[in-house]
């Protein structure tokens, strides 16, 4: 991963005890300075491509397909935010086996692990419970909708009546032939409502993860160039140059 190539220096008295004198350093990267995409671009939807990660492709494989080379894999993981690639990154069929025979046993795996709703609709098509939302195994819904076995047609002509209000739970509709369709509602109750065990939340969890967002690659020099500001020292008492700094020479003042 290149990504590290453009961390800055940190110099460091050495604490080894083949060292020769107290002004002997050792060199070491900063690993506690870390970069990240600027807030506008990271913002700007436009900025990005959605992208679903194919079978075992690797951040590496991924960069060398879209940007041209592997050396920008990391650019694949801080456009999401990954750290810890073994957590966040979908696991590959081995291993998801793997990880799954040494948390549960067998019978841990056919246990409920949370109820979600279906998607359900009403007669006229109009989404009434979303998919996917977590809730109680007796969660239920009551909504209002027409019988559809319950359908009468009036051809006599239709008066308005500016004193009445409502149809008393009647859905009318007005055909343009003067014709009244007259559609009697009622309340039903449903329970849209599906168990979903452990061994299919996992799969589903490690599935997601490859749901991913790209960086297009005309943004690509814009975060490569960031990067290089970001990584640089600004002057300070232990500057050295741009990319390094020096730590204080404590043996110096306290020698050990």
């Amino acid at each position: 991963m290149s990504y590290f190539r453009n961390f800055s220096d940190f110099l460091y008295q050495s604490p080894l005890a083949s060292r020769t004198s107290s002004y002997d350093y050792i060199r070491a990267k900063n690993i506690f300075r870390r970069a990240k995409i600027r807030d506008d671009i990271f913002q700007a939807a436009v900025a990005f491509d959605k992208y679903q990660i194919i079978g075992e492709e690797r951040p590496d494989q991924i960069a060398q397909k879209i940007y041209g080379s592997s050396q920008y894999d990391w650019v694949v993981l801080i456009s999401n935010n990954i750290i810890n690639l073994r957590e966040e990154w979908p696991l590959s069929d081995s291993e998801f086996n793997s990880y799954i025979e040494t948390k549960y046993t067998a019978q841990e795996l056919g246990e409920v692990h949370h109820y979600e709703t279906t998607a359900y609709y009403d007669t006229r098509g109009k989404l009434i419970v979303p998919a996917g939302k977590v809730v109680d195994s007796n969660y239920s819904v009551t909504y209002f909708d027409y019988d559809v076995e319950d359908i009468i047609t009036l051809s006599d002509p239709y008066t308005y009546d500016s004193t009445i209000d409502t149809f008393d739970s009647n859905l009318v509709r007005f055909d343009m032939d003067l014709q009244i369709e007259v559609r009697q509602g009622k309340s039903y109750t449903v329970n849209p409502v599906k168990s979903v065990s452990v061994y299919e939340y996992e799969i589903k969890k490690n599935e997601d993860k490859r749901n991913i967002f790209l960086l297009k690659p005309r943004y690509l020099q814009t975060i490569i160039d960031d990067l290089d500001e970001i990584m640089n020292y600004s002057f300070s008492s232990q500057y050295v140059d741009r990319s390094t700094k020096k730590g204080d020479e404590l043996r110096v003042i306290s020698p050990r």
